[in-house]
């Protein structure tokens, strides 16, 4: 399994799109968008040195919140990565001090 960073230019602002895959079979195991807000936002919230998470997603079999199951990705942490590494992006990169989850 490993980290995945696609970053790509949309309807005038810059995203990341960061996924865990497992490419020998082919399995998505969990993805995060991020975007970098431009002054153009329409909301005054999001001006100014803040980043937005758009979507965040681990797939897989449900797994009670109490439980871990080692053969599903649910419970394993791939979130937490994904946030801690949107979380670095945002602040190292885009320079954001603060970012808005609206996934």
């Amino acid at each position: 399994v490993e980290l995945i960073r696609r970053d790509y230019v949309a309807n005038g602002g810059w995203e990341t799109f960061l996924s865990y895959e497992d490419p020998e079979q082919d399995i998505l195991i969990g993805l995060l968008r991020l975007r970098k807000c431009s002054e153009q936002s329409f909301r005054p919230e999001l001006k100014g040195g803040v980043s937005i998470v758009r979507e965040l997603h681990v797939y897989g079999s449900v797994v009670p919140i109490s439980s871990r199951d080692p053969s599903k990705f649910q419970h394993q942490g791939f979130g937490m990565l994904l946030m801690e590494e949107a979380e670095r992006i945002a602040r190292e990169e885009h320079g954001s001090w603060k970012i808005a989850v609206i996934s």
